[in-house]
């Protein structure tokens, strides 16, 4: 149970380009290049990008020998089957495509040590083992892209600020090249939450310089000033400091371990063996300011929602909770978080926050409640920490009142999302602004 994917496994999430996004990838490619030489695709798919570039050779490589190619590839163009990592050339006019999109959770960590190994060998850069499968495929296109070659790759656009690319983006940076980063305002994917990009890295050029721009599926470019699409920098990301953040609890997994008020009854399980919590705050009105056990009551317990966390984290609890756990079917435990637990069910409980914030939003700014009742924040709600007494209203209030929205990367069309380390970053300003300092 929870072994990692097969190679053949991963290829399944690759997303093919429509084939209107391929024509506008090559309209944006060739004002860097108009007439290219030799061509690599790093995830060829069905060869689609093969069609509508201006070059004399195409090569792509493709994972899964049950892609078959496409019947329009033309006669200049070769697509062979197996992994991008073990094909040996190099000196390539141009690397390009839509490589995979894997979540780190989920490669293999022998193949990906072997992969961040020998990259580290090959550039003098470690890589974080929290960066998704694109990350090594961007690394791989700058190695076999020749000296003054092009890199040009559809890919998540999160890689501009995300912590987990940092080391991609400094490798870049230390070698002077270019970098222009077309974001797509629209989804361009079905059932990709993910904002794309049009990436490209241009080796010829070394000015060094970043510009960043919003894309229309139309082909109607514009300039953006910044990454975040607005007049403001990407927020940073700070250690803790007097306030801190923490992401919320990963039990193992919200299907068993959190439950609405009809699953707790449902499972004979009573108010002593769970905890209230909180993993969502999306159907709270953002004129509520605090969770109250009435707020609780009416948002949480009648609502539906997932609002109960099981008090398995102690050796000792009722017999109710045995027989519930006992109940779990063996293929329902099978995630990391509980394989690494003994026993399964046993995870670390941390201390309910005095702020609970949704890490997602979709416009201005995150929710932010005042915890009266020491509610649990578990998964992608958040929470604030403090050792020193001060008025958790002002910090509420500061929260909220900061445009989050216009300082961070999107991460979907609509939503957004904030990084506890960035979190940290403007809990860290508040003291500063608190203390006469800012």
């Amino acid at each position: 149970m929870g072994r990692k994917k097969t190679a053949y496994e991963l290829s399944r999430s690759q997303v093919s380009t429509p084939h209107d996004v391929v024509s506008l990838f090559w309209e944006i490619t060739h004002t860097y290049r108009p007439q290219l030489s030799r061509v690599f695709d790093l995830g060829a798919g069905d060869g689609r990008f093969a069609l509508g570039g201006r070059y004399e050779t195409y090569e792509g490589i493709e994972i899964d020998p049950g892609q078959k190619p496409s019947d329009k590839l033309p006669s200049n163009a070769v697509i062979r089957y197996g992994c991008a990592f073990k094909h040996a050339g190099t000196g390539f006019d141009a690397c390009i495509g839509n490589p995979p999109y894997v979540r780190h959770h989920d490669l293999e960590h022998s193949w990906r040590d072997r992969i961040a190994a020998r990259i580290a060998k090959e550039t003098g850069v470690s890589l974080n083992r929290k960066c998704n499968l694109f990350v090594y495929f961007i690394f791989l296109a700058l190695l076999k892209s020749a000296e003054g070659g092009i890199v040009s790759t559809v890919v998540p656009y999160e890689w501009v600020s995300r912590p987990s690319a940092e080391p991609l983006r400094r490798f870049i940076k230390q070698n002077g090249w270019h970098v222009d980063t077309y974001k797509f305002t629209e989804s361009i994917f079905d059932n990709v939450l993910t904002t794309a990009s049009i990436s490209v890295i241009d080796k010829a050029c070394d000015d060094g310089e970043w510009s960043f721009f919003k894309l229309r599926r139309d082909g109607n470019i514009s300039p953006s000033l910044h990454a975040t699409g607005s007049r403001y920098h990407v927020l940073t990301y700070e250690n803790r400091g007097a306030l801190w953040a923490k992401r919320g609890m990963s039990p193992g997994t919200q299907k068993i371990f959190t439950l609405t008020e009809g699953e707790r009854v449902h499972a004979g399980l009573s108010r002593k063996d769970v905890l209230p919590c909180v993993t969502s705050l999306r159907e709270v009105p953002r004129n509520v300011t605090r969770l109250s056990k009435a707020v609780f009551r009416k948002h949480f317990i009648d609502a539906g929602a997932k609002c109960w966390l099981i008090k398995s984290y102690s050796g000792r609890f009722s017999s109710r909770l045995h027989v519930y756990l006992d109940s779990v079917p063996e293929r329902s435990r099978g995630t990391s978080t509980c394989m690494s637990q003994n026993p399964w069910y046993k995870y670390p409980l941390f201390n309910a926050p005095r702020l609970l914030v949704s890490t997602g939003f979709t416009k201005f700014g995150p929710k932010v409640l005042l915890n009266s009742i020491e509610a649990h924040a578990v998964g992608s709600v958040c929470g604030v920490y403090t050792d020193q007494r001060r008025s958790l209203t002002r910090v509420r209030d500061f929260l909220v009142k900061t445009n989050f929205e216009a300082q961070v990367v999107p991460h979907a069309k609509l939503l957004k999302k904030i990084e506890i380390r960035q979190l940290n970053a403007v809990l860290n300003e508040f003291i500063r602004a608190e203390c006469g300092d800012g």
